[in-house]
């Protein structure tokens, strides 16, 4: 063999060996399960993402705060349709009549807070929620319960002895002045007829029902005053047509309410934060069987002119 050949043949099998050497290094790049530009870190960490593992790979935590958690719990008593439960009063989840167990699925990495809440109760029923307030803590969350009970029906509303000022802050806080109130039948959960369209709300469009947020009437439910009957909720707990008799004696009271049951945004008070002239609040008539009346029947005032009285009703 001839020294040109000879030469020939090494440079070839020294370029063999570079080929080698660099498909090696390729693959073994690609294989390197801690390098984080690796196919095998990021199938690996694909994998820890769905089986939630948050544990650190080659002593190092690259995805604990990205994994999503699910939020649930049990539901006992539910034998109604139309519970819906909020998380963060973000998302919204229907719980079906029956129902025994709920999930909000993959929706909050570890150290968010969650707050589960009641955003519309059952027909029938009024459902409380036990623990549903918390912090997720790099594991899923299952320890919230939702319990439900009949209510009552016929259910009881009464006017409030005293007057009070409108600014407790939001539509729901009036709540606590009814158990206060003098006129507390002694039992029994009362809400004030209230809305500020936030906390509180009975319809989105007119007489429609739609929207409503911890609305104080339920559906095809009938409610009495002490004077008798006043008449049947409609499907969406709503009245719609004039009453069998007066929603109660000659009064002024707080609503936000328009009269087909929106609300009145630009008359709540500054959605019942403020007592002072700057705003107004829209106020019902008791004294009468019309829709018109009740929920709005007197001209706005000031909220700084005097305390009005509220409807409380029964839950």
């Amino acid at each position: 063999m001839n020294l040109k050949r000879q030469r020939f043949l090494n440079l070839f099998l020294i370029f063999c060996l570079l080929v080698v050497n660099v498909e090696d290094c390729k693959q073994l790049e690609t294989n390197n399960l801690c390098d984080p530009n690796s196919d095998s870190f990021k199938e690996v960490q694909v994998l820890k993402i769905i089986t939630k593992d948050s544990s650190p790979i080659c002593g190092k935590d690259y995805i604990s705060t990205i994994i999503p958690y699910t939020i649930s719990g049990s539901v006992t008593g539910l034998i109604s349709s139309g519970l819906k439960l909020s998380l963060n009063e973000i998302i919204l989840l229907s719980v079906e009549n029956g129902s025994k167990n709920f999930y909000f699925m993959n929706v909050l990495t570890s150290g968010s807070s969650y707050s589960v809440r009641v955003a519309n109760q059952p027909a029938g029923f009024l459902c409380s929620i036990s623990n549903g307030d918390g912090i997720v803590k790099n594991s899923d969350v299952n320890s919230v319960s939702v319990s439900c009970a009949p209510t009552c029906n016929p259910c009881n509303l009464f006017l409030t002895n005293s007057g009070y000022p409108p600014n407790p802050g939001s539509a729901k806080n009036f709540d606590a002045n009814c158990a206060a109130d003098a006129n507390y039948p002694g039992t029994g959960i009362f809400k004030a007829m209230v809305v500020d369209g936030v906390t509180r709300n009975a319809s989105v469009s007119a007489n429609a029902g739609d929207g409503q947020i911890d609305w104080v009437f339920a559906p095809n439910r009938t409610y009495r005053q002490s004077e008798g009957i006043i008449a049947t909720t409609n499907s969406v707990g709503l009245f719609v047509t004039a009453l069998s008799i007066r929603f109660s004696v000659n009064s002024k009271y707080w609503t936000g309410l328009n009269s087909n049951w929106t609300t009145n945004t630009t008359n709540t008070c500054d959605l019942w934060r403020s007592n002072t002239g700057s705003f107004t609040g829209v106020m019902g008539q008791g004294n009468s069987t019309l829709i018109a009346d009740i929920t709005s029947g007197w001209t706005p005032d000031p909220c700084n002119l005097s305390n009005q009285q509220l409807i409380c009703v029964e839950q």
